[in-house]
């Protein structure tokens, strides 16, 4: 087994960015309860997203006691007392020889995922010269404000009728959703007065995080992932935003094409551990 990460001197900058997007995003998708571990983080969110429910791991291994692996028994007894799976977030800013360690205890691989990044000015640009799709005329782009708590209660329940998800499941969400502090934004499309897309976009100082980007299979292959990232960058923008940051599934090809074609790139490659 090989881990994910082997950084040269010249992969420093590359890594020391992605370590801020990854504590960025934290805040972006805040645990319901989160726990320190000695550099590390332990987050619980009753089981909804990996998120919001691994163990954040861009920092030495934990010293704890005289275990080498008290880190991975504390870790574990956090997932029991929350009744969640026992997951650990990994990426290339992870210690080296985590990877390994955890596939030997016998945490399988899940959601391989790019973390991409990129100028605002520029996907603005690149999109700006992208012909536009007639086909959407009746579309219309909603970008509520966090306070429009009427408007914002009916994204939710799109929300997980687009996840397939339970109201049980939905409380979850909503706490996750409820915890962010920063300015942020749940976007919708509408077409003919049915929902076509949805995304959220939160706001950061110079960055915004953009998540949760989701078409209706009725809509798909109309560009409606593209005019939503359009909105979404220019929200951001003019929140002070100079670059976007997101996650994406490393198998998603269509959204990372896009993404390539707006400018961004792959910052770094992380995935999951799960048991």
């Amino acid at each position: 087994m090989t881990d994910i990460h082997a950084p040269s001197a010249s992969d420093q900058d590359r890594l020391l960015k992605a370590r801020l997007l990854e504590q960025l995003t934290i805040e972006a998708w805040p645990p319901v309860v989160r726990e320190p571990l000695d550099g590390w983080m332990l987050r619980a969110s009753a089981g909804v997203s990996r998120r919001g429910n691994s163990v954040w791991t861009a920092a030495p291994f934990p010293v704890l006691g005289a275990e080498d692996n008290d880190w991975l028994e504390r870790a574990e007894a956090f997932a029991a007392r929350h009744g969640i799976s026992s997951c650990f977030y990994v990426s290339e800013t992870s210690p080296d020889g985590l990877d390994t360690l955890l596939d030997a205890a016998g945490y399988r691989l899940a959601e391989p995922c790019y973390l991409m990044a990129g100028s605002a000015e520029l996907a603005l640009r690149l999109m700006s010269e992208r012909p536009t799709n007639a086909a959407n005329a009746e579309m219309r782009i909603h970008l509520p404000e966090a306070e429009d708590r009427q408007v914002n209660a009916a994204w939710m329940q799109d929300f997980l009728a687009f996840k397939k998800m339970s109201a049980e499941q939905g409380e979850a969400y909503a706490a996750i959703f409820g915890g962010i502090a920063a300015q942020h934004t749940f976007a919708r499309i509408s077409i003919a007065g049915e929902t076509a897309a949805l995304a959220t976009a939160v706001a950061q100082g110079r960055y915004a995080y953009v998540s949760n980007l989701m078409v209706a299979p009725q809509f798909r292959r109309r560009g409606l992932a593209a005019s939503m990232m359009t909105k979404l960058i220019r929200w951001a923008a003019d929140r002070g935003a100079e670059e976007l940051y997101f996650q994406v599934l490393q198998d998603n090809r269509p959204a990372i094409a896009l993404y390539e074609q707006l400018g961004f790139e792959i910052v770094a490659r992380h995935h999951y551990r799960v048991r």
